[in-house]
């Protein structure tokens, strides 16, 4: 196994920054401090650049099995390392949808083989498949139940009460929610016919039919006892909601919590950005408005919000070309997300501690990830070191998702990652002020594993 020495590194972790070395032997971090003699180990000169733990990425869609002229784990993975993000978790909406415990396997298999990041996959839920939803808790990576309260693709829908409330009593694992009230959502869809440009996206799935949702959740939540991540947060509304199913938690008493996270398209976009983008930033949720883009801000700053993921969702340009009604929802971001953060932390949006804690120990610990999110002595070495001087333009021919196209094309960015390393394992590297190198192969990653 090789061994490595990263020496005069500013070190980020829970107690701050400090100076010093960090050493790698095999999969782990086995000193951090003054390493002194390595003993032949693999040396890197940081030079007084960061070392971060790498970033977990808890909400992507790696589109494999099904749609994998969009993306596949070989190419999310690419992407995924070259942002600094080492471990990510997939969700089910694949194509078989991952719905059953032979199909889970199936995807787990491929996903271990071809990835470079580590690896965590939810389970999908729907009305039919409880006894398969039970079978998974017990399954290897597998992070915890999605459920989609909203439209989703194939098999995935559960929007109704009955059925939701049949869930959340039987399963007791962490439960995550597309958080959105699928009655409401019709009506408007109705309420629109006709509207044919994308903005009417964002009034159709208003603020309310979000907050409704969030509301249903929290409800069950608090009867049963059960721990709810409620994905993209994106709305005033909906943290009004959050505020009030917390207090109704305390009171019941019941064990049950809600987090949630928020994500960097809710952070740096809005519904301006139709006017210039088009359907190319059509997603769901959609984009809100300003005054919600800049809540979320706060709510990160309060701590109502404590994680960032990207819900990376990849489509090619020639289908998200199509009109509205025909172009499918999501963007790419797995691969900007970090460079994004730190340029706001430069420009003093916030603080590099905050985009740490968000980025890397904030997903560690709401899904309980094991061994992975900071740099400590006995975690596995995934880490990530970083040019905080390092000015580049993001540009679509630089990026190594398949779809080869991001919404954030044309802007400076002040912070990139310049090397990745995953379970000790070198798997990107970045030697000028270029788009740098993969230099991983697929099967680095691991399963992640997760505290019950």
């Amino acid at each position: 196994m090789t061994r490595w020495v990263i020496r005069d590194a500013v070190i980020s972790g829970k107690a701050g920054r400090v100076e010093g070395d960090v050493l790698v032997d095999g999969e782990r971090i086995a000193k951090v401090g003054d390493v002194g003699d390595a003993g032949g180990a693999r040396e890197v000169r940081a030079e007084g650049r960061w070392l971060w733990p790498g970033v977990i990425d808890a909400h992507v869609h790696f589109r494999e099995p099904g749609a994998t002229h969009k993306e596949d784990w070989d190419s999310g993975s690419a992407a995924a390392v070259s942002g600094g993000v080492t471990s990510v978790i997939d969700m089910p909406n694949t194509s078989p949808s991952t719905t059953s415990v032979e199909r889970l396997r199936e995807k787990r298999e491929v996903a271990r083989a071809k990835s470079r990041c580590n690896v965590g996959l939810y389970f999908g839920a729907n009305p039919q498949n409880l006894d398969a939803i039970l079978a998974s808790r017990g399954e290897a990576a597998v992070a915890g139940l999605k459920i989609f309260m909203a439209d989703s693709t194939g098999d995935l829908l559960v929007d109704r009460y009955e059925d939701l409330e049949r869930i959340f009593e039987a399963y007791s694992g962490r439960i995550c929610v597309h958080a959105e009230d699928a009655d409401r959502m019709r009506e408007r869809e109705a309420m629109f016919e006709g509207r044919e440009d994308p903005g009417v996206h964002s009034e159709i799935r208003d603020a309310e039919t979000a907050a409704r949702a969030v509301e249903v959740a929290g409800e069950l939540a608090a009867r049963f006892g059960r721990r709810v991540h409620v994905l993209h947060l994106s709305t005033r509304a909906e943290l009004a909601a959050l505020k009030e199913v917390r207090a109704r938690l305390e009171e019941a008493g019941s064990g049950g919590r809600i987090t949630c996270e928020v994500c960097p398209h809710h952070l740096f976009m809005d519904v301006h950005d139709y006017e210039f983008w088009g359907t190319r930033v059509q997603m769901n949720p959609p984009l809100r408005q300003e005054e919600d883009r800049d809540a979320m801000w706060e709510a990160l700053g309060r701590g109502e919000i404590t994680m960032i993921a990207t819900d990376h969702a990849p489509h090619t340009p020639e289908e998200k070309a199509h009109p509205y009604g025909q172009a499918p929802s999501g963007v790419p971001g797995v691969e900007l997300s970090l460079p994004l953060m730190l340029d706001a932390a430069f420009r003093g949006v916030c603080s590099y501690e905050d985009v740490l804690h968000w980025m890397c120990e904030g997903p560690a610990r709401v899904h309980q990830v094991v061994d992975r999110g900071s740099i400590v002595e006995g975690a596995f070495a995934d880490l990530v070191l970083i040019d905080p001087h390092m000015m580049r333009r993001v540009k679509d021919q630089d990026q190594r998702t398949r779809c080869g196209w991001t919404p954030y094309a044309g802007r400076d960015l002040m912070g990139w990652p310049v090397r990745t390393w995953v379970n000790g394992k070198e798997v990107f590297r970045r030697l000028d002020e270029g788009a740098g190198e993969v230099v991983g192969k697929g099967g680095e990653g691991m399963w992640m594993a997760f505290e019950e």
